[in-house]
């Protein structure tokens, strides 16, 4: 199976390590990735995943996974909130 950041490198780099692989841009209002990206960016991030039919709930899911095995349960905490908040201002 493919890391969630291995997907997103394969849809968005051009053979380097993707600036927003992590997903705190989109996930973790507490963090400074999420802080320095605008809600604008975030979308268009987002837009991307979909059309690559990558399933939001699986990847945030995956996401939540890498980080409860990283130990950063602070980050898995906050995952949902960004994510209703990312949901929300998707369909403004």
């Amino acid at each position: 199976m493919m890391h969630y950041q291995q997907k997103l490198d394969k849809i968005f780099s051009k053979g380097n390590l993707w600036k927003h692989r992590t997903l705190r841009t989109l996930f973790d209002p507490n963090s400074s990735q999420y802080n320095q990206t605008t809600m604008e960016k975030k979308i268009e991030i987002l837009k991307i995943i979909r059309e690559n039919k990558i399933d939001l709930v699986e990847l945030l899911n995956e996401y939540k996974e890498f980080y409860f095995e990283e130990n950063k349960i602070y980050v898995v905490d906050t995952a949902d909130e960004g994510f209703e908040i990312l949901l929300r201002n998707e369909k403004i």
